[in-house]
């Protein structure tokens, strides 16, 4: 071996590859930035349609909820009728039909009151006992040895 250094030489084919990998991608950009410019904003055209559709929805609502009543589909039996009158027709409904029978409901009644209750900002006993002793009960008696 010679005491040279050799010098790498540049690939052919990878400087083609990076070549072609560069003008891809400027083809790509180009396309996508005329896109933009040849197409409407997609935005703008589905808020025009949303606000159209919008004000189809309002006027057939004012027409259906304070008009008179009218069949939709009269093979199926839809009609749309004004809420007012409506509840009317269930209200009459529910009043001629006597209640179901069923289970009885029972009202609890309201738990009594006690004379010696805890004022509402005392603490409960750390045990957890319901019914405490009170304070002033006096001690066992002590066992006398013997």
């Amino acid at each position: 071996m010679s005491a040279e250094t050799t010098q790498p030489q540049v690939k052919i084919t990878w400087l083609l590859g990076t070549l072609v990998a560069f003008a891809l991608f400027a083809v790509i950009a180009i396309y996508s930035s005329r896109m933009t410019w040849d197409y409407p904003d997609y935005d703008k055209q589905r808020a025009a349609d949303r606000l159209d559709t919008l004000a189809k929805l309002r006027a057939d609502e004012s027409k259906t909820l304070n008009g008179p009543a009218d069949w939709v589909d009269q093979t199926k039996g839809t009609v749309h009728i004004p809420i007012e009158e409506a509840m009317a027709i269930e209200l009459d409904t529910l009043k001629s039909e006597a209640p179901m029978i069923g289970c009885e409901i029972t009202v609890a009644a309201p738990a009594p009151a006690t004379t010696n209750a805890a004022p509402a900002n005392a603490k409960a006993p750390a045990s957890g006992a319901t019914n405490a002793a009170p304070a002033t009960a006096t001690p066992p008696p002590a066992k006398e040895k013997k």
